[in-house]
């Protein structure tokens, strides 16, 4: 305590010294045509003296002789001024040169971007913050040409990312995610507010520095680290409401019984009623308003040996379905550590995510799309509705007379009551982090060597009511008969379909770590400069479990959820090992060289060995690459041009591996004559006495990408207009399918090879002006446009023309077949509608057809309507896509807009094609219907056509305003305040399509495999629009 006491007054007594010693310093800050820079930054190194300039760029602060002021504006390049005297002081700032020195993460180091080789695009902070992203795939989506972004608006949705066209069918689409130097599986878990800058590495020649697993691009993330200076605190928070952008409109009462009755009249059955008791509108009664909230805290900042920066975000969305509910909380902490004169410098990273969700059923939008009006959600004497109807009477109901039947109207049940009964919690929680050490052991050599993992466990619970759910199905039913059912058996015995409920109980643990060591050369030798980096590196997912299991009559409470509370409730609990260890080890050495800032050459090597494959010759996989630059604008021939600033020419070639193949695929799955299934390990691969096999072994190896490609970067009249023009070739050899068996083998089910590859080339172009109108006005105008030819080639015979996207009616959509796109789309083609049955009698029909049904073309006019009659219409892949910006200053005044759009492809409306067994239908459907002869040569009759035909097929070309902003920062607001800024942010406000479903942003289920449910929409989220008020707050 004395100790304490004795340093409190030493300092005391020394911090009036400084006070005397220092006075007002005032200056203006101005740029190099003297027009002032409001909003720079001023701070006297080592202390916590700080200013901001601003309108007219003059700032005021303490200062004394001797001092040196650090000044930085967004911009502009930094400088250090000393202070010579107390007078006034004027500080001019250069222009950034349009930002051509800007230094681009490129994995295992940076470069500069005007050194670039390859095709990288990055997204800074400031682009981030201005229009705030519920998450940080959505803040890309736009921005960067050649990347198509596919958001679901279900809250804790991951979006799909894919760069430069879809290359493979199972082998994982996604991008290799780089945060802080430690590859993840995503970045949902990483606050948007962290995020400082995104590098996006497009192309082979780039991208592989990291080989096997950069066949799908990469995206390099760099969060945010604390600067030398004053402390600064920050609060960013935003809330707002979200609804459904387009709602579908669905038949009213009266439609759905006039739809139904001539449904009836045309394949005959019981007719409605025209009076009815209930007209429900489901979605207006599953939907809601939903509503967001995020806020995040943060300090940062640094001295000689320290840099800090840690933050805390808490983000909570409810969604549009009533009831579904999302919450994270993230923590995030870097610092950095200068030892021995910066010789040393120690990097901790840590991001720690918690998740706690309330999902809904999916599938609640989609019984509501089919479920009939004339069902209420509950009747007068509070049961819940169902779907039953007299079939006397004609009456909807579950009440029937003597003599009377009652049926049911439709099979799928209450949407409502799914939503009531569905009690479903899923928590999770991501540990990621890393540790780097780099030594200067030279000037022009460095050692670093980087530690990273990423921890993630998860535990999912499910109650179902059983019993409860058992007299919701049905009006009629009551406790007594559930209870006379259960005592049919003898006690103990009694089967768990009579259970009164049951608890779904699923724990994942896995655990990854990834360890880096590399050396890096950094020379100039006159107007030669050479960089190496020479490495290895080891990656392995450690740790897999799933421990599942269900459990009967368990307490209701959550509290009580668990296998330490209810493991005696449990029937079967499971734990096992579901993730077949892999482990990567990886060598790279790339060599970056330019001459007098002119001519540039890299060439990288990395030599991945994977684990996944068999060892021998598939085990190991080298992947090189080499890239050309040539500044033509800093020849001698180029010095007199006013109008060219920067032009460059660059090209490149590379190789890359994907190792993201299924799981087990060189295993041969096997049947032991019981209902289970075995499979068999080891280089032998030995098969169980007496076992029929279900699937072959084939000898799975690497997908290969080779892609080559050229660009051409620039900045215009002084340096207002940049842009860049890229085109690319690529090819991804040996993809992987999930082929079916031949006709004349012994394999039983679907089984894994090497089936084709896939050409995917574009162009894309980037374009963005930039100018100041006078002091107080500037405005940027950006866009860029993405082309891509996608082309499935050298398919292997036995698999030409496989077929696949099977309808839930069992219909096929797709077909494999070289020269046409990935999960081209492959049906009947309308030429109208059958009038009457002379028509039918006298031309090619398919069986069953009468008037009223869809005509199909008879392609081969053989008088036969079959699948030789069927073609091709597309993909659901884009052909292209873009993205558009806008943004204006006015003062303290700022607007920005972004929109983004795709075209070229087909999406199915699956739902729309449920227009048959008494389901509902929408408005649209009702007016444009067959009615009788003559009335449409384009729509069907009432519960007409289950066949896949184009007349499904509508264009998923759409745009959409992703963002609109408008801002303002309120000047001079406290002397303790550095900055206030208020918006109005609008996201999603407006989309532009012509599709007549939810969405036209449709991946499907079943990881996107382009021959599955891809493209088509049988269960989907509806897009949303969200309605935002928000501040950023800097002390």
């Amino acid at each position: 305590m004395k100790v304490k006491l004795f340093w409190l007054i030493c300092c005391t007594a020394l911090l009036p010294i400084g006070v005397i010693a220092q006075n007002t310093l005032n200056g203006k800050v101005v740029d190099t045509n003297d027009q002032p820079l409001p909003g720079a930054n001023i701070v006297v190194e080592g202390t916590n003296s700080y200013a901001v300039s601003d309108f007219d760029g003059n700032f005021s602060l303490e200062a004394s002789p001797g001092d040196v002021l650090q000044v930085s504006y967004v911009g502009f390049k930094s400088k250090n001024v000393t202070v010579e005297d107390t007078g006034d002081i004027v500080i001019v700032l250069e222009e950034d040169t349009a930002e051509l020195d800007e230094v681009v993460v490129v994995g295992y180091g940076t470069q500069k971007k005007a050194d670039l080789t390859g095709s990288i695009s990055s997204i800074e902070a400031e682009d981030i913050v201005k229009q705030p992203a519920l998450t940080a795939t959505q803040a890309i989506q736009g921005k960067v040409p050649g990347i198509n972004i596919i958001n679901s608006d279900q809250p804790g949705a991951t979006p799909t990312v894919i760069i430069r066209g879809l290359g493979t069918a199972l082998s994982g689409r996604d991008p290799l995610y780089i945060v802080d130097g430690v590859p993840v599986d995503n970045i949902k878990t990483i606050s948007p507010s962290d995020i400082l800058k995104v590098d996006v590495l497009k192309d082979a020649s780039s991208a592989s520095i990291y080989g096997l697993r950069a066949a799908n691009g990469v995206i390099i993330v760099t969060t945010k680290q604390g600067k030398k200076g004053k402390t600064k605190f920050t609060f960013d928070s935003f809330y707002g409401a979200k609804s459904i952008l387009n709602p579908v409109k669905m038949a009213n009462a009266r439609q759905y019984i006039n739809y139904f009755n001539e449904g009836a009249a045309a394949i005959g059955g019981y007719t409605l009623q025209e009076e009815q008791m209930y007209n429900t509108d489901w979605y207006d009664e599953l939907a809601q308003v939903g509503t967001v909230n995020n806020n995040t805290f943060a300090v940062s900042g640094g001295g000689e040996h320290v840099d800090y920066y840690f933050s805390y975000n808490h983000y909570e969305e409810e969604g549009v379905l009533k009831d579904h509910k999302f919450r994270r909380g993230t923590i995030k902490n870097n610092n950095v550590y200068k030892l021995f004169e910066d010789k040393l410098v120690l990097r901790q990273n840590l991001n720690i995510s918690f998740t706690n969700e309330n999902p809904k059923p999916l599938g609640a939008f989609n019984n509501a799309y089919r479920q009939s009006p004339l069902v209420p959600v509950h009747y007068e004497n509070g049961r819940w509705g169902q779907s039953f109807v007299n079939q006397t009477t004609g009456i909807v109901t579950y009440e029937a007379g003597p003599g009377e039947s009652v049926g049911r109207l439709y099979s799928h049940g209450n949407p409502m009551a799914d939503l009531f009964f569905q009690n479903e919690k899923i928590h999770t929680a991501t540990l990621q982090g890393g540790f780097t050490g780099e030594f200067a052991i030279t000037d022009y050599l460095k050692a670093t060597s980087r530690f990273g993992a990423t921890k993630y466990y998860s535990d999912k619970r499910i109650f179902n009511p059983v019993r409860e759910r058992w007299i919701a199905e049905d009006p009629t039913r009551t406790y007594e008969q559930f209870e006379n059912e259960r005592n049919k058996f003898d006690e103990g015995a009694t089967p768990t379909s009579w259970a009164y409920n049951s608890l779904s109980l699923e724990d994942i643990e896995t655990f990854r770590w990834n360890w880096d060591a590399f050396l890096t050369f950094d020379k100039t030798f006159d107007k030669h400069h050479l960089n190496v980096v020479l490495g290895g590196s080891k990656e392995k997912t450690d740790v897999g479990r799933r421990l599942y299991g269900q459990g009967f009559e368990v307490p209701e409470k959550e509290q009580y959820w668990s296998i330490q509370h209810v493991s005696g409730f449990f029937d079967n609990i499971t734990e096992n090992v579901y993730y077949t260890p892999r482990t990567l080890m990886s060598y790279f050495a790339r060599t970056q060289y330019d001459f007098d800032n002119k001519y540039y050459i890299t060439a990288t090597i990395r030599r991945d060995g994977s684990s996944v494959f068999k060892s021998g010759e598939n085990f190991w996989e080298n992947f090189p690459s080499f890239g050309l630059g040539w500044t033509i604008s800093n020849e001698d021939f180029m010095n007199g041009s006013e109008t060219i600033n920067f032009l460059k020419l660059r090209g490149g070639w590379g190789r890359l591996g994907n190792q993201n193949v299924p799981f087990n695929v060189n295993e041969i799955r096997t049947s032991t004559g019981s209902d289970s299934q075995n499979y068999v390990l080891g280089p032998n691969q030995e098969l169980i006495f007496g076992a029929s096999v279900a699937s072959p072994v084939q000898d799975i190896t690497w997908e290969i990408v080779e892609e080559w490609g050229a660009g051409l970067d620039f900045e215009l009249m002084d340096y207002r207009l940049s842009g860049s023009i890229d085109y690319y070739d690529k090819t991804t050899k040996n993809m992987i399918l999930l082929v079916q068996p031949l006709l004349d083998s012994q394999f039983a089910e679907d089984f894994y090879d090497h089936g084709a590859e896939v050409s995917n080339k574009g162009v894309e172009v980037a374009l963005e002006w930039k100018d100041n109108l006078s002091d107080d006005w500037s405005y940027s105008i950006g866009g860029n446009f993405s082309y891509n030819k996608n082309v499935v080639e050298n398919v292997k015979p036995a698999y030409d023309g496989m077929t696949g996207g099977s309808l839930n009616n069992g219909r096929i959509t797709k077909r494999l077949e070289e020269g046409q796109p990935l999960g081209a789309w492959w049906m009947y083609e309308v030429e109208g509608v059958w009038q009457n049955q002379d028509e039918i009698d006298n031309n090619a029909s398919i069986a069953g057809a009468g008037p009223g049904h869809l005509r199909y073309k008879d392609q081969n006019q053989d008088g036969v309507i079959d699948d030789r009659d069927k073609k091709f219409f597309g993909s659901y892949i884009p052909k292209y896509n873009y993205g558009v910006r806008l943004g204006l200053n006015y003062k303290n005044v700022d607007f920005s807009v972004d929109g983004f759009g795709v075209g070229g492809n087909k999406v199915y409306n699956g739902l729309k094609s449920t227009r048959t067994n008494s389901e509902n239908i929408t408005v649209d459907t009702y007016n444009t219907r067959w009615t009788g002869e003559n009335s449409t040569n384009a729509h069907p009759g009432a519960d007409r056509d289950v066949e896949a035909s184009d007349y499904y097929l509508e264009s998923g070309a759409f745009f959409r305003i992703n963002n609109i902003t408008l801002g303002y920062t309120l000047p001079d607001f406290s002397k303790y305040v550095s900055k206030l800024r208020v918006y109005f942010t609008a996201q999603n406000p407006f989309m532009f399509t012509d599709y007549s479903g939810f969405t036209p942003e449709i991946i499907g289920s079943e990881g996107g495999n382009p021959y599955r449910t891809a493209g088509v929409e049988l269960a989907a989220y509806p897009n949303t629009k969200t309605f935002l008020f928000g501040i950023n707050l800097e002390l």
